[in-house]
């Protein structure tokens, strides 16, 4: 696919391709991030992939919303939900 070959023209590590792939197709919130993609710290992540973006040209970046959240013990929280922007017609952006 073209996301495919755009991670592998900008030498993505394996956790920065995992996530540029996954917030390409749309927002994503940190827990889906961590478990689906395997990544600990998603903002290091998305500084490192931000970065490789800017060094290639390129427009987009990834942002984060932060949303109020609920935990299992019924505690309030903060949870990010992270989204590509930028690059035109193929932006995405948070609901």
């Amino acid at each position: 696919t073209r996301t495919d070959f755009e991670a592998l023209v900008l030498r993505l590590s394996p956790q920065e391709r995992r996530f540029y792939l996954r917030v390409a197709r749309g927002p994503a919130r940190t827990t889906e991030l961590r478990q689906v993609c395997s990544i600990g710290n998603v903002s290091q992540v998305r500084a490192s992939l931000n970065e490789k973006l800017e060094q290639a040209g390129d427009p987009r970046r990834v942002l984060c919303r932060v949303l109020p959240h609920r935990n299992v013990y019924g505690e309030s929280g903060q949870l990010g939900e992270w989204y590509l922007v930028g690059g035109g017609g193929g932006e995405q952006r948070a609901a």
